[in-house]
């Protein structure tokens, strides 16, 4: 939402330039020399050869003071206030020296010039007020849009949460599961340095990465004993069942590419068995490693949560086969500094809020 409300800033006719200071000043300067030049050659009676005949040398004012205005113009366009006042100031220096020039020393030629200044003063009023009129209808629509946005991401978060809350009901053994791989994943991302957006959608994509076991039955989720091999075929479809859930959430495809590959291995033995190495989606990546650590170090229906130790024995091993080496590194990183064994399943897990 972030990209979309960037693109509509950028893509306002007022703001596509993005001039810079020293643009600014380089428009004040040939303005002011534009007017030294007017002021000069308007007193003077010369004349150059050009286009094989005499032309007076007074006919240049014109053209310079035309550009000067456009100049004025520009300012008052892409510089907004700040140009509307300079430009202003400009414009209306020069009427004192062209009415002592007409009135007082009878020279004709300023006329035009003077009425062009007017009409170039009204202009500029002119531009600056639509100018504003823009602005506000243009703040407007993005105060509406980032409402909008709000409202969109708080039922996305709730919505979240509900198919979190349906899915861990579902495994007794395994509550709290879900925001604790979210929050981990979040961990791995900001250690790696990802960016806050990106961490984000981290946390979303690993609080429902396991959306499609709401398919697959309770009695082979709680099941004590060891799992036939269709039972695990079973368990193994959940990754394709959470891709066909989450599918259709258009605005989001993260959550969906999370719940598809999180089980895929860097070694390519992992399912459904589409990628290997850097192929896998980093999304995944990191969820990988931070779901396999949350199951081993949580209570399970076959087995109480691992010691630490072993934990990190088994991401160690794990490290370059089945984990991205990066962020199996980084996952050790947050093991060695957990020295009390913090990170591991509580009773009440409550789910901490991202940035927006």
């Amino acid at each position: 939402m972030e990209e979309l409300e960037m693109e509509i800033l950028e893509s306002d006719n007022l703001t596509i330039l993005k001039p810079s200071k020293v643009m600014f000043v380089f428009l004040i300067i040939f303005n002011v020399m534009a007017s030294v030049f007017t002021f000069i050659v308007s007193r003077t009676g010369g004349s150059v050869f050009l286009f094989g005949g005499q032309v007076s040398i007074t006919a240049f004012t014109g053209v310079v003071s035309s550009f000067a205005n456009i100049c004025l113009i520009f300012m008052v366009v892409y510089y907004k206030k700040l140009g509307f006042i300079v430009a202003l100031i400009l414009s209306l220096s020069g009427f004192p020296v062209m009415l002592v020039g007409i009135f007082a020393q009878h020279i004709l030629s300023i006329i035009p010039g003077l009425f062009t200044n007017m009409v170039t003063v009204l202009a500029i009023i002119f531009i600056y007020q639509r100018n504003k009129t823009i602005m506000k209808q243009r703040d407007l629509e993005l105060d509406l849009l980032k409402a909008s946005n709000k409202k969109t991401k708080k039922l996305f978060r709730q919505t979240a949460t509900a198919l979190v809350n349906a899915i861990d009901a579902k495994d007794a053994y395994s509550h709290g599961h879900s925001l604790r791989v979210a929050e981990y994943s979040m961990r791995i991302a900001q250690r790696y340095g990802l960016s806050e957006d990106e961490c984000s959608k981290v946390y979303y994509a690993g609080l429902l990465h396991d959306v499609g076991k709401i398919g697959v039955p309770n009695s082979i989720i709680n099941k004590k004993g060891k799992l036939s091999d269709e039972e695990y075929e079973i368990i193994k479809s959940h990754s394709e069942m959470g891709h066909q859930i989450l599918s259709s959430i258009s605005e989001y495809p993260f959550v969906c590419t999370g719940a598809h590959y999180h089980h895929e291995r860097y070694d390519g033995k992992g399912y459904p068995g589409e990628f290997s190495g850097e192929g896998i989606p980093q999304i995944a990546r990191i969820i990988a490693v931070a779901d396999s650590y949350d199951a081993m170090s949580s209570n399970r229906s076959y087995r109480s949560a691992l010691p630490q130790n072993v934990v990190r024995n088994e991401i160690e091993k794990g490290r370059g086969t089945q984990f991205d080496p990066k962020f199996a590194d980084i996952m050790l990183e947050l093991i060695d500094e957990d020295v009390d064994y913090d990170m591991r399943e509580k009773e009440t897990v409550i789910p901490n809020e991202v940035a927006d």
